[in-house]
């Protein structure tokens, strides 16, 4: 029983492997910046991908949502986990309808080698520095230095990995 349950996990494997490669030759078009051996695990929503610059080695797990019309730079061996959300969009709230307000936009950086937990949050005008470390459920609200890991809400220093 082991023997044809190890093929059809195989095989269950490799049509996902086939399907995600056909879903990253047809996202790749419109990025500003697409580079090589990236992974992006779908479904995963993601606007504005002309302002958006994704280097190598990077993993993007299902249920993303990035609104990167604001520009977003996602460095190279990045990992994003599950139920992230990047926004580099939000609402000028001064105005006396938010609904009508302006919208500002804001780039959002993640440098190189940098892991963003599940359920995390990165909101617009973020930078997260190299090598840093975003715990699971964190919201990030201000720039996060290389080599930080940061956890909580708002999200604060824990330690630094060096």
């Amino acid at each position: 029983m082991n023997k044809y349950l190890n093929v059809l996990v195989k095989a269950r494997i490799s049509i996902k492997n086939r399907i995600n490669r056909l879903y990253i030759k047809v996202y790749k078009i419109p990025f500003k910046q697409f580079g090589n051996n990236n992974y992006i695990d779908f479904p995963v929503k993601i606007h504005g991908q002309e302002n958006i610059s994704i280097g190598n080695n990077c993993s993007i797990n299902s249920f993303v949502h990035i609104w990167g019309s604001g520009g977003v730079n996602i460095g190279n061996d990045v990992l994003i986990a599950s139920h992230v959300s990047i926004t580099s969009l939000t609402h000028e709230y001064t105005e006396d309808s938010i609904r009508y307000a302006p919208i500002v936009s804001k780039p959002v950086i993640l440098e190189d080698d940098v892991w963003i937990g599940t359920g995390a949050i990165i909101l617009p005008g973020i930078k997260i520095g190299k090598s840093a470390v975003v715990g699971a459920g964190s919201v990030v609200t201000k720039d996060v230095p290389d080599y930080a890991i940061v956890v909580g809400n708002p999200a604060k220093i824990l330690k630094m990995r060096k």
